[in-house]
């Protein structure tokens, strides 16, 4: 069976020293996920190479600027026509890395044009009362296993 699109993107994963992760919240018109929190991140570029897509991200999302670290890992999620936005079957690959020693201060203003609506350190038990993509999930379990919080 052929697929009709795939997409790369690369996400971060950044705790800070109060180990509260980091998180930004998503809009887009249709979209049935609008309104959800998900991980700093989005699709490569061309030419990018996918620590540079991590860095990118976490600077247009939150206005923050890192250290790339490890590559934590990486999920892939498969649509098909009535579960795809363009009605498509497709491929979403998400390459997930640290993020390290997060510098700047957090963007509080956001353009009307944006997909990202918001950005906010939520401690780990925060987390789980948010409405948020897979991918959130996905990274908490990163984290989690690699000891990265406590």
């Amino acid at each position: 069976m052929s697929i009709d699109w795939q997409r790369a993107a690369a996400y971060v994963v950044a705790v800070d020293s109060q180990q509260r992760i980091l998180l930004t919240q998503f809009s887009k018109a249709g979209h049935p996920r609008s309104g959800a929190w998900t991980l700093p991140g989005g699709g490569m570029e061309w030419g990018e190479q996918a620590h540079e897509t991590a860095l990118r991200e976490l600077e247009e999302e939150t206005g923050l600027s890192a250290d790339i670290g490890t590559l934590l890992g990486a999920q892939s999620e498969w649509f098909d026509e009535r579960t795809s936005q363009r009605g498509q079957r497709g491929l979403a690959l998400r390459l997930i890395f640290e993020a390290i020693n997060c510098a700047g201060e957090l963007k509080t203003d956001f353009r009307d044009d944006d997909t990202t609506v918001g950005a906010a350190w939520f401690s780990i038990d925060a987390v789980q009362k948010l409405d948020r993509v897979e991918v959130v999930d996905f990274g908490l379990s990163l984290i989690l296993t690699n000891n990265i919080v406590d």
